[in-house]
């Protein structure tokens, strides 16, 4: 997660003097490596302790606290990371991958969620940003999907917005009102990203809150989103398997995850997202740029089928939204509403949007050093519109 956000770090040679910093793609390959070695050595404590489970007691992240769980967790992680360098590096994604298919366990099921417990006292620290500070709301983006789907996850997600009174008070305690364009009550609401507000002009108050609260098991990884890495790979020729199979099985095997019904349905219907219209000012209407539909048939050529499985991915993947912003910027799907005021002093395009963050501010001057090799390894500016590695700006399919 820190390589996704940042790009070069410490990591195979972590603790050693001198330059010890990794280029994403060394990284990768170390990452790799490691997942091996890990998936080999609880494979062979299993094949020799049949039943023994060691550190079921200690286990806060699979379902059930066996081993077993662990090496489907790490073959399908591995089919993560095969696919996210599959645009710069065919060669290394297909390796990787064909090692996850010839092991073939993978997390499938909809109760196989990879998820951080809360019951030993860990606070969830998206549900406390949202249920102690009030701010995290559904996103324009997300709302013209979920709403021109009509997709049955939206209740599971989201409160429905309170749009009948807009009052809140300023810096001063005084009262403020704002007049609707239109009474948004009871239905799904999102924000727009970038609008240049600020928290004073907190107008959005009574849109769609997400559900997740403090005790909400925090979600690693789930099988929705194996079976989507399957799709993509079966899309990619990678695999054996079928794409459009494990793209409908990914769509059922999420609405299985979140209790919801409708899945066949869903998968025959040729809706498309809602175009966002911002409930206080028109110049922050915006027309859909999502125009695929959740059926596979209708898809218009390879490009689309990609398409239509990154965006289901990215729906499935919710709450989850450090792998979500990866896959986006991998990708580029789903086709996300661009921000309305861009305050980067134009190291971030618009259009491109932000593609990772920039290192930590204090380390230039903590660790000069280490900073200057950072930076080398990333091979542009330290700023949020520098693609990393895996970042090519296409999808080489």
């Amino acid at each position: 997660r820190v390589a996704d956000c940042y790009g070069p770090l410490v990591y195979s040679k972590f603790g050693q003097e001198g330059d010890n910093v990794d280029d994403l793609k060394t990284a990768y390959t170390r990452f790799f490596a490691d997942l091996e070695s890990g998936i080999s050595a609880l494979g062979n404590f299993i094949k020799n302790n049949p039943g023994v489970e060691p550190y079921k007691d200690a286990d806060l992240l699979t379902p059930n606290k066996t081993l077993a769980e662990w090496i489907k967790f790490g073959n399908s992680l591995r089919l993560r990371l095969a696919m996210r360098v599959a645009n710069v590096d065919k060669t290394m994604a297909a390796e990787q991958a064909k090692k996850s298919f010839d092991l073939n366990q993978f997390l499938e099921t909809s109760t196989e969620v990879i998820s951080t417990s809360t019951e030993s006292g860990y606070t969830n620290p998206l549900g406390e940003i949202n249920k102690a500070w009030g701010e995290v709301f559904m996103g324009a983006t997300m709302e013209s999907v979920l709403n021109g789907y009509n997709d049955p996850r939206a209740v599971k997600y989201y409160e429905k917005a309170k749009g009948k009174d807009i009052v809140w008070k300023d810096d001063n305690g005084v009262d403020q009102h704002l007049s609707q364009r239109f009474d948004y009550a009871e239905t799904y609401k999102g924000i727009p990203q970038g609008t240049g507000l600020t928290t004073k002009d907190n107008r959005y108050q009574m849109c769609s809150r997400s559900t997740v609260s403090q005790t909400t098991n925090p979600i690693l990884m789930t099988a929705a989103e194996v079976w989507f890495l399957r799709a993509e790979a079966a899309l990619r020729g990678i695999s054996s398997e079928n794409a459009k199979d494990c793209y409908e099985k990914g769509v059922k095997t999420s609405f299985e995850q979140w209790g919801v019904s409708g899945a066949d349905a869903y998968l025959q219907s040729n809706a498309v997202p809602n175009d966002y219209k911002d409930p206080f000012d028109e110049n922050f209407d915006m027309k859909a740029l999502i125009t695929t539909t959740p059926n596979w048939n209708d898809a218009s050529g390879i490009e689309e089928q990609f398409e239509k499985i990154m965006t289901q991915k990215w729906l499935a993947i919710y709450p989850e939204g450090n792998e979500a912003w990866t896959e986006q910027r991998r990708t580029g799907y789903p086709r996300l509403f661009k921000v309305k005021v861009n305050k980067s002093g134009g190291t971030i395009d618009t259009n491109i949007m932000i593609r990772r963050l920039p290192f930590p501010a204090d380390l230039q001057k903590s660790n000069p050093t280490q900073y200057n090799s950072l930076k080398s390894a990333l091979g542009g500016a330290d700023n949020g519109g520098t693609r990393l590695w895996w970042d090519t700006g296409k999808n080489n399919l």
